[in-house]
């Protein structure tokens, strides 16, 4: 998984160590990895296939299970299970066309949630034992412990909800509705956001084994991909036309206790050209990535530079190393570490503004790499143009967003939608022209998107130093 976005005061945590305070978008998670934010704190996470996981303020999440596929401890596909520790969070779990399922569980307090094919749900855990509520799709509930009045088993569907009984579970009822939150627009927006950039898809990942991350979008949508000849697709960012740009110039080194210091590139494309594939510097070109067979660099155990041939005179990236205890004689005692190493440690190489113009790499129209003459790729669909009404809204009287020439958003009754290939979720409190009265939430709303904060810890841990 990745941290896709941060919006306001997110920590990491892995154990008891804080790994970023504040925490850094693009940075790779691994299994057992907490994400806390705080009363203005949001958090996106993306899974390789696609799911989504969003925190809104004031929820703690944990990673408990995250193997891969064909991963010793998992099955034959893969396995993850997510634990909604606190607050409140939204699940979008993509389903599988061929082949065997990829489990996601959410467990939350003493039930655990599993999704049959794409579902979209909310789970809210602001009154114990909890709340759920599936947008779009079908999961399966089971619930329960001494504790809590018996156990729980239940099947819902698109446009139910329940709210769990704490003194009797078996007597928890099912309705038939789901029941707005101010936190519903927020995650409308995100998917909005999303679907758009899965409209400029060019192609290029679609016959690699992780075409379905989501991260593929910040590429296509920062950058132009390239069909060279015999070399396969190089893509670069706009900023490369920049002489003085290259790959490590902007960003943090964050320390990992499995990893050691590992990138987090502070770009919004910056994820995946940091964890496979090759950067080259191209004479007449400038930098390019080549994403190779998508092979992450921790399946090695290891982080490394991903720099394969650099221009005359390059300075590779300098990886921090943690500060050991010496004896006299200028050996580790013990090998043990002094105070720990610093958690972030900022690097910002980028040519400083106010001197003299830097040369720029000709992008317009055909260019060489590797001695080959080619032309920037173009989206397989155009980006969706909608007629001015907020993005997210639902339109019950029509069948999709006017827009001459765009990719039709289609909605269903209950909220739905797919847009560029990628289902979407539009809450029916966002009334399209105002034809529809506004649902009242169930939390004071808030500006900026999003609602107002609830109640709940964002989880324990000790504070770190910030950036």
């Amino acid at each position: 998984m990745r941290l896709s976005s941060v919006e306001g005061q997110v920590r990491i945590l892995q154990g008891t160590q804080v790994l970023a305070d504040p925490a850094l978008a693009n940075t790779p998670l691994f299994e057992g990895a907490q994400v806390l934010t705080s009363g203005d704190g949001r958090a996106e996470l993306e899974f390789e296939d696609g799911s989504v996981v969003r925190l809104s303020p004031n929820s703690s999440l944990m990673l408990a299970l995250l193997r891969g596929q064909g991963s010793a401890g998992g099955n034959a596909a893969g396995d993850a299970e997510i634990v909604l520790q606190s607050g409140l969070g939204y699940f979008e779990l993509q389903g599988q066309s061929e082949g065997p399922p990829r489990p996601i569980r959410v467990r939350f307090g003493d039930s655990v949630v599993t999704a049959d094919g794409s579902t979209v749900l909310r789970v809210n855990l602001d009154n114990p034992p909890g709340e759920l509520a599936i947008f779009s799709g079908n999961a399966h509930l089971e619930s329960g412990n001494s504790q809590h009045g018996g156990a729980l088993t239940l099947d819902l569907h698109g446009g139910e909800s329940v709210a769990l009984n704490g003194a009797d579970l078996a007597g928890s009822i099912v309705a038939e509705s789901v029941e707005p939150d101010s936190w519903d627009t927020w995650n409308s927006d995100r998917d909005q956001l999303l679907a758009a950039e899965a409209t400029a898809k060019t192609g290029a990942a679609g016959n690699l084994p992780d075409s379905n991350n989501p991260a593929w979008g910040d590429l296509d949508a920062n950058g132009s991909w390239y069909s060279v000849p015999g070399e396969g697709s190089i893509w670069s960012p706009y900023e490369a036309t920049n002489a003085g740009w290259e790959p490590y110039g902007n960003g943090n080194w964050m320390w990992t206790p499995r990893f050691g210091y590992i990138w987090v590139s502070d770009d919004a494309w910056g994820y995946l050209p940091y964890q496979y594939g090759t950067w080259n510097f191209y004479d007449d070109f400038g930098w390019g990535w080549a994403p190779g067979i998508c092979q992450p660099w921790w399946g090695g155990g290891r982080w490394f530079a991903n720099v394969g041939i650099p221009p005359h005179g390059y300075r590779p990236p300098m990886r921090p190393h943690p500060m050991l205890p010496r004896s006299g004689g200028g050996r580790p005692l013990n090998g043990a570490l002094a105070a720990g190493p610093h958690p972030i440690v900022a690097v910002n190489r980028l040519p400083q503004g106010g001197g003299a113009a830097l040369p720029t790499h000709t992008r317009y129209g055909p260019v060489t790499i590797g001695g080959r003459l080619v032309q920037p790729m173009r989206p397989l669909s155009p980006r969706p143009l909608y007629n001015g009404s907020a993005a997210g809204a639902v339109n019950r009287s029509r069948s999709a967003y006017a827009g001459s020439g765009a990719p039709v958003v289609q909605h269903s009754a209950s909220g739905s939608a797919t847009a560029g290939g990628r289902a979407v979720y539009a809450p029916s409190a966002r009334s399209s022209g105002g034809s529809q009265p506004a649902p009242s939430y169930s939390r004071p709303s808030g500006g900026g998107g999003g609602g107002g904060s609830h109640a709940g810890s964002g989880g324990t841990g000790s504070s770190g130093p910030h950036r």
